[in-house]
Parts: C-alpha cells; structure tokens; sequence
C-alpha cells in the first residue's frame, strides 16, 4: 500500500467553514446574512493582502449555496456536496487562476459556459483568481455577463491590487476588504496548529514568525512547516533566528540607540553586520521605517497601544526608547529613510543609500539639506565658546556643572572629577583665581570605600559599548530586582554612548536634564549593578544632547496693509492697461 502523501500545515489546515475563517468577522457576518436572509449577490469582489482567507472564503461560499441542507449560512461540511468541494472535484465550483489563463479567448469561453445550467450542484460558482490579471479585452468580454448574469451563476473576483480592476467591473460587484491578521491573532493560530501536531512552539517564536508573516496565514503556517523539519519538532527563538535571518528586532532597537547617540561607527558595524547575515537591505529599511515610525507613534500618541502591531511586552521597551528622542528627531530620521527607499529602486547599491541616510541621521552636520544648518551653526558656537540660550539656562540652572565642547551634536551636562586637574576637573575649565561651586561627592573623594571590592576596569577586555547597549534592559530589570525603583525610571531614558574601559558616558535627551542629576545622585547603586551584570565598575559621566533641528518651512514674511493695497492697486491698473490695449488693437483690425 502506497504511502499517503505529505500535506503542507497551510492546506491541512485551511479553513473549512464560516466559523474557522479568522480575522476577517464583517467578511463572514455578511455573507452569512445575505445567505440566510435570501439576498445573496450574483457577483462579489475579495480584496485583500495575500494569505488572508480570500479563496477560502470564495469556497466556503460555494459550499453555502451547494450545501445539501442549503442554501445555508452554515454549510455541513459532510454532504457529497461539501466533500467535492473540499477536495476541488466539484463540477459546478470552478476555479481560474487569471494570471495564466486571463486571455480574452478564455474569459469568452468562460461567457459561452455559463449560461448552462450546472451539472453536480444546485448552483455554478465562477472563482477568479488574480483577477487584476485579467486583460482589459478579457474584463470587457465579461461585462455583459456580470450586467445580466444567468439564473443559477455567481462570480467571485479575488485580487490583491483593487486599484487595478475596471471601475466597469468593480461597480457590478459586492466588495469586500479582507485585513491582515494581527501579531497576537496569528501567533496564537499557529500556537494552536502545533498543538495539534505535537510541535513544540514557544511563545517568542510564534511571535517572531508572525511578524515576519506580516499578517498572512499562509506564510506563518509555511514558516511554521519549515521551522519543525529545522529544530525536529522543537521550535524555540533560536531555530527561528536561523531560519528568518532572526535578531533583527534587537538590531532596529540597536539601531534606534546608534541615532540617539550619534554613533556613526556603530551604524556602519550594524549595517555589516545584516550584511553578512545575507539580510535584505530594502526589506531591512522597510522595517527600520516601521520601527521609527512605531517610536513617533509612542511620542506623539501615548495611551494609544492599538495603533501598534506589536506585542503587549514590547511596548515598554518602546516607550523607554522613543523617550530618547524627540518628535522632531524621529521625523527627520524618517524623511531620510524613505528617501533612501525610494534611491533604492533603482540604485544598484542599496547598501551605500541606507549607510549615507543613517550617517545624516545620527551626524546633522553632514547632511547638507537647509534643515540641517541650525546644528552644524549649534556646532561652530560650541567650537568658540558661545553659549547660547539653552546652555546659559542648563548652566544657571545647574551652577555646579562644568561646560565644554562636545562631539557627536553633544553637550556635556556633567563631567566628575578625575583626579589631577584632567580635562574634566574644575581647575581645567574654571578661569584662573576662581574654583567651581561644585563639591566632591563621596563616590570620587573616597572610591576605595564607596566601590565594590572588584576594582575599576575588571572585565573590559569582554566588554565594550555595543555590549552593554545591548544588555541595557538587564541591567535595569537586575536594579528593579534589588529593590531600586528611581533609578531604573531614568536609565531607561539613558543611552551608552562610549565606554573606554573606565569611564562610561551616558547620553539623555535634550528636554530630561533632571534626570542627569537624578542618575548621579545614585551612581553608587549603578555601578553596583555594572559589577553584577557586566564585571566593570567604570567612572559614569552624563551628558544631555543638543536638540537636532527640525526642517523649516521658509514662508514670506506677511504684507503690510500699505504693501497689500499698493499691490493691489498695480495689480487693477496692469488690468486696465490690458484692457485699453486690446480694444485699441480690436479697432485696428475692424478698420482693416
């Protein structure tokens, strides 16, 4: 006896009835009324994204009017009928895939064919796939049939581009949009699918392969499918992570910190890194774009998670990381990667347009479009020694803070004293004969009693920035865990920005300089923390960056009510003049 032959997840389980058709409820509540109230269309038209039920539905229908108990809203599923269907052996349920057979010959016999009358069933279902394919000769051999169809014929159009159907053809037909499925709806179908097979599917890789889905069935049940051979049945993050190229979440989030922080060496290493991964640069932009887009949403509607397709757990990190960036910031930053999106259509290296949008991201001065002179003239008057508005009232408000150029779009809000008269102390940025009003704190008077008994700079070799960027949220959840509940509210708004094995430079947003003080009122309990985590036990220094201007719009400067009524008056005298012209050269010709 023959062996049964494998049957793919997203054909075995491909919904059967009404009632398994998920996600789209206004598609199925609908069709289901028409079919119990009588009012049944002859003629509806499926839009949708791919893998979201459209042909399934188109099937479930055909059983609905074919059903032995039917016509029905709630077809069997047992009967001749519904059985021929399933398996696609009906003779009345026809199916056409438009991409090859959308010729005007076919839809002219498909026109010849219909008025017959049906030979299994009660009624002859016509389903177009791709319908969009159709030719524009095909679309006009099939408008009389769809004006004035034969008793007994229903026709189901499904396409994923509506806009490029015949509006002669849409206006015949009953429309119906089907949405994508959400995150949570399709990692909890595919949750459910591998139950039912004995597959071992954790939470964060149901997740991570309905992300990648965007919102098609199909496409996570085929992920799925693959997954299982991969990991023999045990599917966890990591099986993913090989499979889809995974880690990328982190790499937006890291990504979005590089910008915070204007660290231009880290977005080069992050963008090589995708690309030794084999990653998709366009499809990687896409997704930045998405990321970005998510962090505004975050800022500027707060209170709103329903506007996100994201994981309930992953909005706090969200929500901490959009608090380092302003709304301006995180515009700018998306202007520049669509711009890079649309270079990338026809640029033969894509790499080169997303590396060149992120260094305009994370450096301002380099991007040479008019928005951008406010932070490189920013730059030049911290170069001289000019302090401006903002940083005379950081400086009154904070007497004990020392001032001085930064790199990177940076301003230094605090710099502690490292013994000696270095670059950071008092005595090197106060003027002769006078000593800064700041005091000593214990920490940096006595740092043999106030440290831990590892010493500073253990463990460096292992770690650098980018490590400790990425474990930024341990290190938080380790102080909530001790019991420290206001540090942790303002670390989540600082980034690492440079770490050189002693001193570690965190980077707060240009509107939270409150939380600078905050940060080093308590730089014990954290660098208790670094210890635990990471083994280090650095200096911390805390910096505020500079605000990166927003694009202007140059507007003329409005008229005086003088200027306006001399205008004006030009304006009707131009009028006139062109008035007295005209009628002086109709004369003329009347006299010829």
């Amino acid at each position: 006896m023959a062996e049964e032959q494998y049957q793919s997840l997203y054909r075995k389980y491909r919904p059967q009835g009404p009632q398994e058709v998920l996600g789209q409820e206004h598609v199925v509540r609908a069709l289901m009324g028409a079919v119990r109230e009588g009012r049944l269309a002859h003629a509806f038209l499926f839009c949708g994204p791919r893998g979201t039920g459209k042909t399934s539905t188109a099937r479930i229908l055909a059983k609905m009017v074919n059903c032995e108990r039917g016509p029905t809203p709630e077809p069997c599923g047992t009967c001749a009928q519904c059985v021929a269907i399933r398996e696609g052996q009906h003779l009345d349920v026809v199916e056409i895939d438009a991409a090859s057979h959308g010729g005007v010959d076919d839809a002219r016999e498909l026109r010849e064919k219909a008025p017959t009358a049906p030979v299994q069933g009660r009624e002859k279902v016509y389903i177009i796939d791709e319908a969009q394919r159709l030719s524009r000769e095909a679309f006009d051999a099939l408008l009389k049939v769809f004006e004035e169809p034969p008793p007994g014929v229903r026709f189901v159009l499904a396409t994923t581009e509506p806009h490029k159907m015949p509006p002669t053809i849409v206006g015949r037909c009953q429309r119906f949009d089907f949405h994508r499925g959400s995150t949570e709806l399709v990692a909890e179908h595919l949750l459910r699918v591998a139950e039912a097979e004995g597959i071992s599917l954790t939470p964060g890789a149901a997740h991570a392969m309905a992300r990648q889905s965007e919102g098609s069935f199909r496409d996570a049940l085929s992920l799925l499918d693959q997954a299982a051979v991969l990991g023999g049945g045990q599917v966890d993050e990591a099986v993913v992570a090989s499979l889809i190229g995974g880690g990328r979440s982190d790499a937006l989030y890291a990504l979005a910190d590089a910008v915070a922080v204007g660290d231009a060496k880290g977005v080069f290493e992050l963008v090589d890194r995708l690309v030794k991964e084999g990653q998709d640069l366009r499809h990687v932009t896409s997704e930045a774009l998405a990321h970005f887009r998510n962090l505004l949403l975050v800022k500027t509607a707060p209170g709103q998670p329903e506007l996100l397709d994201v994981p309930e757990g992953e909005l706090e990190h969200l929500a901490a990381q959009a608090a380092k960036l302003s709304a301006a910031e995180l515009a700018r930053v998306i202007s520049l990667l669509l711009a890079a999106q649309a270079d990338m259509r026809w640029t033969t290296s894509p790499r080169l347009s997303l590396e060149l949008a992120l260094v305009r991201a994370t450096m301002p001065e380099t991007d040479a479009q008019p928005h951008a002179l406010i932070s490189r003239i920013e730059r030049l008057e911290r170069i001289a020694g000019v302090v401006t508005g903002a940083g005379a009232a950081a400086g009154a408000a904070a007497p004990g803070l020392v001032s001085r150029p930064a790199a990177q779009g940076q301003v230094e809000a605090s710099a502690p004293a490292v013994g000696g008269g270095g670059s950071g102390s008092p005595s090197a940025a106060a003027p002769p004969g006078k000593r800064s009003p700041r005091r000593e704190r214990p920490s940096e008077a006595a740092p043999a009693a106030a440290q831990p008994a590892q010493p500073v700079g253990a463990g460096t070799a292992a770690v650098d920035v980018g490590t400790i960027r990425a474990n930024w949220q341990g290190l938080i959840a380790q102080l909530r865990s001790a019991g420290k509940a206001v540090l942790p509210s303002f670390l989540e708004i600082a980034t690492p920005a440079s770490f050189d094995g002693e001193t570690l430079e965190l980077v707060f947003p240009p509107d939270r300089r409150f939380g600078v003080a905050k940060v080093e009122e308590r730089e014990g309990e954290l660098r208790e923390a670094l210890v635990a985590v990471f083994g280090i036990s650095p200096r911390i220094r805390c910096v505020v960056r500079e605000p990166v201007a927003a694009e202007a719009v140059e507007d003329d400067p409005p008229l005086s009510e003088a200027e306006a009524l001399a205008r004006r008056g030009r304006r009707q005298a131009g009028r006139r003049g062109r008035g007295v012209r005209g009628r002086r050269c109709t004369r003329g010709r009347s006299r010829t």
